[in-house]
């Protein structure tokens, strides 16, 4: 039986030849009265990796800057904004009283149901002892786990036109399995199984390597359920013919993909479906009034730098932490 081709785009990587690559380069001061300077510039790049990683055009209706980044605004933020053929850059600037200003100030949703993308910050400052504490998180609810959890909901809701489509394929044949059979076939072979392998990854606050191997190997899966169940409406059917009936499934599970794929919209996102792949880097300084006495990563005087991507937002997110004191 061939595998059903929209459930199955699930188990597969997303293969094209445009690419976006955005980087994210953050820039945060902190003075001596506890005031603080943010500056954020976004460089989007869209290349066509078939022809050497040559930029190709952003249309306006499909760049990301535009469809889901949201930006601060008000008097105190100065925004440039620049575009050309396969660029779009944009730097927001401002100087607020204290860093916890700032919360909030990186926003991106993949679509307009889904929870934000965004940063948190916890900042301290006592001048008059000359301490200076920070602390910022940027985190992702919309992991690929997040999304394969919302897709195993929308599955086990569908049996019911599974076996709608099912039957229609067949156009009336008189040997055409029940309704209430296929139903039950369907949620006890492929929609129940899958719904429990999504739920027992998610009992960890994390999504790192061991949490994404075992989810590429659920999904890979999704090819031996669909077997199961072709069997077991064999066996529902035996007066018709096996190629009749593998039409029909391949047809009601490509008709069942593509609606689950279109109602679950920031699922199909968080998965990769539907978009091109892309790249999402960001490189983050801090520079303290101060020495830097501690902090998660390498310092030098009164500066730290970390740099992460875009994967590192899913489950806890990505962490900054540093302490200054006056000498």
């Amino acid at each position: 039986m061939k595998p059903s081709a929209p459930l199955l785009l699930l188990a597969l990587p997303l293969a094209a030849c445009l690419e976006d690559r955005l980087s994210v380069e953050i820039h945060t001061q902190v003075y001596a009265d506890g005031s603080c300077t943010r500056r954020i510039e976004y460089v989007l790049e869209r290349v066509d990796t078939d022809q050497g990683g040559r930029r190709v055009e952003i249309p306006p209706d499909a760049d990301p800057l535009r469809m889901m980044h949201r930006f601060p605004s008000g008097d105190a933020w100065r925004v440039d904004e620049e575009t050309r053929e396969g660029l779009h850059r944009i730097v927001i600037e401002a100087t607020l009283p204290s860093p916890n200003d700032f919360d909030g100030d990186f926003f991106r949703a993949r679509s307009p149901k889904s929870p934000p993308a965004r940063n948190f910050i916890s900042a301290y400052a006592s001048p008059e002892d000359g301490v200076f504490e920070y602390n910022e998180v940027f985190r992702d609810p919309v992991s690929p786990l997040a999304g394969a959890r919302a897709l195993a909901r929308q599955l086990a809701r569908r049996d019911e036109d599974f076996a709608r489509h099912f039957r229609e394929a067949l156009g009336g044949d008189p040997g055409t399995p029940a309704p209430d059979d296929l139903r039950r076939s369907f949620r006890d072979l492929f929609a129940d199984p899958f719904a429990r392998d999504i739920r027992s990854l998610t009992t960890r606050p994390l999504y790192g390597p061991r949490e994404r191997r075992a989810l590429e190997e659920v999904l890979d899966g999704l090819e031996l359920l669909q077997t199961d169940l072709g069997a077991a409406i064999h066996a529902l059917a035996p007066g018709v013919p096996p190629d009749a009936l593998d039409e029909a499934m391949e047809s009601s599970l490509d008709a069942l993909g593509e609606d689950v794929l279109e109602q679950s919209e920031a699922a199909v996102a968080a998965l990769g479906l539907g978009r091109r792949t892309g790249q999402l880097q960001f490189r983050a300084t801090l520079v303290m009034p101060f020495p830097i006495h501690r902090s998660n990563t390498c310092a030098a005087g009164d500066t730290a730098v970390w740099e992460f991507d875009g994967a590192e937002l899913y489950g806890r997110g990505f962490e900054m932490m540093a302490l200054a004191a006056a000498p």
